[in-house]
């Protein structure tokens, strides 16, 4: 049986489950876990069967790519590994099993103007180099960003299938101002990663009228579902397109997007145009002098100002006149930071 694509997805999301200790998997569990992740990759559900599963895991447990994958059965029902600490990414594949990785992978690339293939080569390209920096074929051809020990991470799971199964969740908060965390009711709409930090957006069961709340995973202290209080969708928030007009999590239902335009220096230009600040980024007009006006049409919040005060000097508000002030203040009490300070 060839290692094909499919192959490759339905292994890597059954070691992920299996890594994530915070709740036991069923066979059936499983075999749902693959079809989401298979329908993500190709746009398209297709249920997979005990069969095809069963295939997997022999696959997994077998010698062919060198796993020997310790899967076992609890209680004649829960799958987990038997050593906490295997995943398959840990171990170096045999050779057959390398070149199997590595022609997926070529297939893969040709496909890359496939959007909804870009996760899947990320993820392949993920495993074959630490693939690579375990086997020591190979010195190191990627550095990529996490953050160690991220607090919060083991609630993704839970509540991703809450957000899935639409079911109601209590989450104990503490957010940065509180003394102490808070029982909080919630209704789950979506789990949202902005620069390696992960968000819950949900509704407050408490909420008089519709509203999002924004919560960092890494304030969550505990979650569990609440069987008590039945689902609640809010009509006003659409998972898909309500981040499209926004750089970060922070926006409300109601906010509009406004046409912000921003002077890059000639230093900086060429960066900003090869990675733009947004999808909507237009280039408006090119200066005498190398520097460039851009337009975007996004909601202005606390990250984009942010993105912009990061350029420092290098990077100028033209507009909208009350950002511009905003910002200005912001670089005035930054400046003050550093002023000369007169002698007692």
């Amino acid at each position: 049986m060839p290692l094909n694509r499919a192959t490759l997805i339905r292994i890597s999301t059954i070691d992920r489950c299996l890594q994530n200790h915070h709740r036991r998997w069923t066979i059936n569990d499983l075999i749902d876990a693959c079809t989401d992740a298979l329908a993500e990759y190709e746009g398209r559900i297709c249920p997979i069967s005990r069969r095809t599963f069963q295939n997997d895991l022999a696959l997994m447990r077998s010698d062919r790519l060198g796993y020997n994958a310790p899967i076992v059965v609890r209680d004649n029902k829960y799958y987990e590994y038997e050593d906490p600490d295997y995943s398959i990414t840990h171990l170096p594949l045999n050779d057959e099993g390398l070149d199997a990785l590595n022609s997926a992978l070529d297939i893969l690339r040709q496909l890359q103007c496939f959007p909804q293939l870009a996760s899947s080569i990320d993820t392949i390209s993920k495993l074959n180099e630490q693939i690579s920096r375990h086997t020591g074929s190979n010195p190191p051809a990627m550095d990529m960003e996490h953050v160690h020990d991220y607090r919060g991470a083991q609630f993704i799971g839970i509540i991703y299938d809450a957000v899935r199964k639409h079911q109601t969740i209590i989450i104990e908060y503490q957010s940065f101002k509180a003394q102490q965390p808070e029982a909080l009711t919630v209704y789950p709409y979506l789990l949202k990663e902005y620069r390696n930090r992960w968000f819950l957006i949900a509704e407050k069961a408490s909420n008089r009228t519709p509203k999002v709340n924004i919560f960092a995973l890494d304030r969550i202290h505990c979650v569990k579902i609440d069987k008590e209080h039945p689902f609640r969708k809010c009509v006003a928030f659409d998972a898909e397109h309500f981040f499209d007009d926004t750089i970060g999590v922070t926006r409300q239902i109601g906010d509009k997007a406004k046409r912000v335009v921003v002077k890059i220096d000639r230093q900086q230009a060429p960066y900003v145009e090869s990675k733009p600040f947004h999808k909507s980024q237009k280039v408006e007009q090119r200066l005498h002098d190398g520097s460039i006006l851009l337009s975007l049409k996004v909601v202005i919040n606390n990250e984009l100002e942010r993105l912009i005060l990061g350029y420092g000097g290098h990077a100028e508000v033209m507009a909208p006149p009350e950002f511009r002030a905003k910002v200005a203040e912001s670089i005035s009490r930054a400046s003050s930071n550093y002023g000369l300070r007169p002698e007692e």
